[in-house]
């Protein structure tokens, strides 16, 4: 099971410039993954600005975590402008690829666009059940959609220290 990752640390006037840039790009943080070619304009705009040296990856991640909190401001309906996703079609055979990778895995959806080792071991396992490579940003996104579609299955709820059982050998003797 992958840690949980930390969230990028930013000064108030970092963050600032960051979303001052999300506006004016008018891009959603979920489109992003979709958008790799706005994501890395976002992002080097934004370590030009801030002298920093962050990935796409650790600065989307930011956004996602912040917006999930409600601490991230929404662009509204018409952001994104005419964007049209770019859509690869996957047969009912895939999709049940993607899905049971979903289910076996334990990993939301969004850590897939996040994480460059965990698209990796999404694209390899979708290619070794399907025989098609598809690029992993691809196959994140379409993951994202099924989870807002409600086509996914629920994650099981992460255990909690008091769940784990006996954790003392001499708990089950006595």
């Amino acid at each position: 099971m992958p840690q949980t990752r930390r969230t990028l640390r930013m000064l108030p006037h970092e963050d600032e410039v960051l979303r001052t840039l999300y506006r004016e790009l008018n891009i959603p943080t979920d489109q992003y993954p979709q958008r790799p070619e706005d994501l890395i304009h976002l992002v080097t705009s934004w370590n030009n600005l801030t002298a920093r040296n962050e990935s796409g990856p650790d600065v989307l991640h930011y956004m996602i975590t912040r917006r999930k909190k409600g601490k991230w401001e929404k662009l509204g309906r018409e952001a994104g402008g005419e964007f049209i996703r770019p859509r690869l079609e996957f047969s009912e055979e895939e999709l049940s690829h993607l899905d049971s990778i979903h289910e076996e895995l334990q990993i939301a959806s969004d850590n897939f666009a996040l994480n460059v080792d965990l698209a990796t071991k999404l694209q390899q396992e979708f290619g070794k059940r399907s025989g098609r490579i598809v690029p992993s940003m691809i196959l994140a996104a379409e993951m994202i959609n099924r989870r807002k579609a409600g086509s996914l299955a629920t994650l099981k709820p992460k255990s909690k220290d008091q769940d784990l059982g006996f954790s003392d050998i001499n708990e089950v003797a006595g």
